[in-house]
């Protein structure tokens, strides 16, 4: 754990000066910042009692290596001379067992909280740390509109900002007004793209991303058309690995909340290779049109990566009835009631899957093309 009072100024810059920087930039690093209102859940998990319950913000940074961390920090209001108090913890001080249902819960609280993401870059870490941010666009405009800011924390209460506005040219910064004004806090928004997808998008533009960068950018989509695509799909191909050969199997599923669920029985060789590797992938295709005349096909597609495993519980059974909703609404009132035997009943008989999507591409090929 961190204590410590900051000082520091904000200063919003131009692309030419932003451009000078980033060429004497020392490393960079990929940052993602949620604002949760209450994170009092974490002191449960291990009851540290100087855990204060209230707004804090949860940040992941990966450098160029690809080291990750998650830092949770709780910020005092600004005071004069742009002064706050911060309290920091490292996400391993505060979570003891990192199971797939505490990231579960935490990836679900950071999908419902505002976001920034954006690229960091170091031009003086010592006496003072001057940082460039530039924020990354998101699949909806920030609260407040920002591309460069540049940060001047001072280390030593006898130093002055002034010494860094003349060296880097950044002007006399922001007031107490307008600092208050571009917090992260205030210019973050809630996002649709699932905590897990932000980063790995942080990843790729860092060139340190697990996946591909698509070819034909004239035909790619958005991350966020990508997932309305998935919302839509009437069925979908997952594919799994045996160590041998990949196997490529079409289900019906359901996409919510960062993931796609879907049934089926309980022993088969989709379980069985998910049981030997859980990284798959799956792929819907929407639209589909022959174009004979141009020897080639109309078409929306999106290709979702990630893990799968086998869910049991109250989780479920939401997964089920999100299956009967989406493909047989008749039965849905009747099965979302409390205590229903014959839902009971098919639950216990049902393996259902959770596959939780780390990446998502989307790509359209129109008539027209």
């Amino acid at each position: 754990m961190n204590d410590g009072i900051e000082r520091e100024k904000k200063y919003l810059i131009n692309e030419e000066k932003a451009q000078k920087l980033r060429s004497i930039s020392k490393q960079k690093l990929g940052v993602v910042q949620w604002y949760l209102l209450d994170c009092s859940f974490l002191a449960l998990l291990r009851n540290l009692e100087d855990m204060p319950h209230q707004e804090c913000r949860v940040r992941y940074t990966v450098d160029e290596s690809g080291k990750e961390s998650w830092i949770i920090a709780f910020k005092s209001e600004l005071s004069e001379g742009f002064k706050r108090a911060e309290k920091e913890f490292e996400l391993t001080d505060v979570v003891e067992n990192q199971t797939d249902e505490f990231w579960d819960e935490f990836f679900k609280r950071l999908s419902e909280s505002p976001v920034t993401a954006k690229v960091r870059y170091f031009i003086s870490e010592t006496p003072a740390e001057v940082v460039l941010d530039e924020f990354i666009e998101l699949d909806v405009p920030y609260s407040v509109e920002v591309k460069y800011m540049v940060e001047v924390e001072l280390k030593n209460e006898s130093e002055a900002f002034e010494k860094y506005e003349q060296a880097y040219e950044l002007g006399c910064g922001l007031n107490m007004d307008g600092f208050k004004l571009y917090t992260n806090r205030n210019i973050a928004i809630v996002s649709q793209l699932p905590p897990r997808v932000l980063i790995n998008c942080v990843k790729q533009i860092l060139g340190i991303g697990l996946f591909a960068k698509m070819r034909r950018k004239d035909r790619e989509l958005s991350t966020k058309e990508a997932i309305e695509l998935l919302k839509i799909g009437e069925y979908g191909f997952l594919a799994t690995w045996d160590g041998k050969y990949p196997y490529a199997v079409p289900v019906n599923y359901v996409y919510k909340d960062g993931a796609i669920y879907f049934h089926c029985a309980s022993v088969g060789k989709k379980l069985d290779n998910i049981s030997f590797q859980k990284n798959a992938s799956f792929s819907v295709v929407t639209k589909a049109k022959l174009l004979p005349d141009k020897l080639s096909t109309a078409y929306d597609s999106v290709i979702a990566f990630g893990q799968a495993r086998i869910i049991e519980g109250e989780e479920k059974k939401m997964a089920l009835l999100e299956l009967i909703h989406k493909y047989a609404q008749q039965f849905y009132e009747r099965f979302s009631q409390p205590n229903i035997e014959e839902f009971e009943r098919e639950c216990a008989n049902t393996t259902v899957v959770k596959l939780v999507v780390e990446h998502i591409t989307g790509k359209r090929r129109k008539e027209e093309d």
